[in-house]
């Protein structure tokens, strides 16, 4: 039997930040997963500029009782492009200079 948990991708980090352990997220469109790991913060600039994609749908898909798939895809492509972008900084911390000003610092707080 196919399940599904539709949440939005700021609820997701949180999640991630409260069981403590990696998880893999697929964004519609794109070829690979990303794996996010806790603990994720964002400081006030960075909330604002990754409003659109925290606020994007996110379905989790279980079958049998078994995670299948974590998903961005939301209707909005622009929205989805920026979760990726989000996403991708926060596993790979690419730009470390707009790594600092969105995620880290002493304004940075949980998700």
């Amino acid at each position: 039997m196919k399940e599904t948990i539709n949440t939005t991708l700021q609820d997701l980090l949180a999640a991630i930040n409260i069981l403590g352990k990696p998880q893999e997220i697929t964004v519609s469109g794109a070829a690979e997963a990303i794996e996010i790991c806790p603990p994720i913060r964002l400081t006030p600039e960075g909330r604002e500029h990754f409003l659109q994609a925290l606020q994007c749908n996110v379905t989790t898909t279980y079958t049998g009782g078994e995670h299948q798939e974590t998903e961005v895809c939301d209707d909005d492509e622009a929205f989805n492009q920026m979760a990726w972008t989000l996403l991708s900084i926060l596993d790979r911390h690419y730009y470390r200079r707009t790594f600092d000003k969105w995620f880290d610092g002493d304004d940075a707080e949980l998700i």
